[in-house]
């Protein structure tokens, strides 16, 4: 049986243990009436916990919910004596002439059509005695037809606090949807989080959910308008028949590994992660692509499928929204409620160099955005220090930015991860240190700083990836043909009026040819400056982490 998380199995599991103990009969309060003793009453949650069986056949025995209409067979309460129940629910056989032998068969094919029942949702208070008692009544008379999963959940809080009338921190469900709306509380009840733990309704996630789903309309329909070649000045697009680029497959590639994983959670029923990478994600992801394209413009036929797909991702949480968007905005026939999730259009597998690609991308930009503030942080703390740049830098002043993109690893680190490797015991997932340090120390690397804590990285790298990802660095993408496509972007986004890419391995002289390169002969006093920087870049360099040169001009 799915329990969607190992605590709340683990919880069955203790009660199980123990339940042994309850009595199953009392002598007080509600309760059916033990056949043979009448005195005593049956514990009342051995027969008040399959009550989903009713809900089967409810529709067919009365139509109002106090049971004074008659349902669509017109059966009278009489004629469900014992031999009916029986027939329904277990299957036995009818005595002949049974008033209603002509109409329980739809009652049985109903029953048969509902069960076993896929998901029983409660609380998590009620593990260790209305759940555990639910499952033991299934199995005693159901045996062929066990519940299918049991999703638990925590608590409500609201705002971070438990609900109170007397503290005044309370909201009806009613309440809530008079004040942000129905789909705004759907996506933050989704938001406020899954499993035990108590979820948290946040009623500022409440208001700003409002504005994002309100902002994602209007570029939407900005975005279409855009699309058909109408005026849209806010949506950037280039023209439909122009090739995809390196950063539209990227797009495209992590358009389909958010749809996966949304498709994924939703069917783990894990609403806060299906938010997270199928709404908060999906626009960051597009946010990235419309920076990156800012220049020559979106490829209209990417924007068109991420505007469905985001569409139909957020279907089950915000529908009424998604409903204006796809018939008002998109001009769809039918409802979005006859559309089909899109399966068909979501690989299994995804173009992983592309998404790493993507992934450098980022850690490039942010890395030099990161190297300048350093720069900054070490000109405004000392006077007189020698930065990348020199003490007169000044960010604001014409500059330009050198990556240098290195071929190889240092041996020094190819040496490390070798006698990590080598002395890895996969079976037992285990490193010998001793063996590691030995090898280390034969190779004199050991009093070098750097080294240690390179290993330790590696090692923490094994464990979170695995042996094979860990040890086999080569990168996935040509790192050179990445920064030359983003060159511009880093010009008009970080605001260099020169970017150099340079490949280390035709550098010749090292630092001093490098530096030489950058500044040009016959300004010597200038390369020894810039040369210094150079050195550091240099060292800094490895496959997937270039270092930088940041000087004004």
């Amino acid at each position: 049986m799915n329990t969607y998380n190992e605590e709340t199995r683990h919880q069955f599991e203790r009660t199980l243990g123990w339940l042994n103990q309850w009595a199953c009969a009392r002598t007080y309060g509600l309760g059916s009436k033990v056949p043979f003793d009448e005195k005593f009453l049956i514990e009342s949650l051995s027969d008040s916990t399959i009550y989903m069986t009713y809900y089967t056949i409810a529709h067919y025995l009365h139509s109002s919910l106090d049971g004074t209409k008659p349902g669509l067979f017109n059966i009278a309460p009489e004629e469900m004596d014992d031999a009916a129940w029986d027939y329904v629910l277990l299957g036995k056989e009818l005595p002949t002439g049974h008033s209603a032998a002509d109409r329980l068969p739809e009652l049985r094919k109903s029953f048969l059509y509902w069960y076993p029942l896929d998901i029983r949702s409660s609380g998590k208070d009620l593990i260790q005695n209305h759940l555990t008692f639910f499952l033991y009544i299934h199995t005693a008379l159901f045996p062929d037809n066990l519940p299918l999963s049991v999703r638990c959940n925590g608590h409500l809080l609201l705002n971070g606090e438990k609900m109170s009338k007397s503290t005044g921190n309370f909201m009806t469900l009613r309440e809530c949807v008079c004040k942000y709306g129905a789909d705004a509380t759907r996506l933050s009840l989704a938001d406020a989080g899954d499993g035990l733990d108590d979820a948290n309704f946040e009623e500022s996630t409440a208001n700003a959910t409002i504005l994002r789903l309100y902002t994602l309309y209007e570029w939407i329909t900005d975005a279409v308008k855009a699309i058909r070649g109408e005026h849209a000045p806010e949506v950037k697009v280039r023209p439909a028949d122009s090739p995809l680029t390196l950063i539209d497959r990227i797009f495209k590639s992590e358009i389909e590994r958010l749809s996966k994983e949304t498709e994924r959670a939703y069917d783990k029923m894990l609403y806060r992660d299906a938010l997270k990478t199928g709404f908060y994600d999906f626009l960051a992801a597009r946010d990235w692509y419309r920076e990156v394209t800012s220049a020559e413009g979106m490829h209209p036929s990417l924007v068109g499928t991420y505007i469905e797909r985001q569409i139909l991702i957020l279907a089950p949480i915000t529908p009424h929204w998604a409903e204006k968007v796809w018939v008002e905005v998109l001009g769809k026939p039918e409802s979005i409620m006859k559309a089909t999730w899109p399966a068909k259009e979501i690989p299994g597998t995804f173009d992983l160099p592309l998404l790493a690609a993507g992934e450098y991308i980022r850690d490039v930009v942010k890395a030099i955005r990161d190297a300048e503030a350093q720069l900054l942080k070490k000109k405004g703390g000392k006077k007189n220090v020698k930065g990348p740049a020199g003490p007169e830098f000044d960010p604001k002043a014409p500059k330009e930015l050198a990556v240098c993109v290195a071929a190889d690893f240092p041996e020094w680190q190819t040496v490390a991860v070798d006698a990590v490797k080598e002395n890895y015991d996969a079976d037992s997932d285990k490193f010998d240190d001793a063996a590691i340090r030995a090898a280390l120390g034969k190779k004199g690397l050991l009093k070098d700083k750097k080294v240690m804590p390179f290993v330790q990285e590696i090692k923490k790298r094994v464990v979170l990836l695995g042996p094979t990802v860990a040890f086999d660095r080569a990168l996935p993408f040509n790192e050179l043909e990445v920064l030359y496509t983003i060159q511009n972007y880093i010009l008009n986004s970080i605001g260099y009026q020169k970017v150099h890419i340079i490949d280390l391995s035709s550098v010749n002289d090292g630092e001093k040819g490098l530096a030489s390169m950058l500044v040009g002969s016959g300004n010597e006093s200038q390369v020894d400056i810039v040369a210094k920087e150079a050195k550091r870049a240099i060292d800094l360099a490895v496959p997937g982490q270039p270092g930088f040169i940041i000087r004004n001009i």
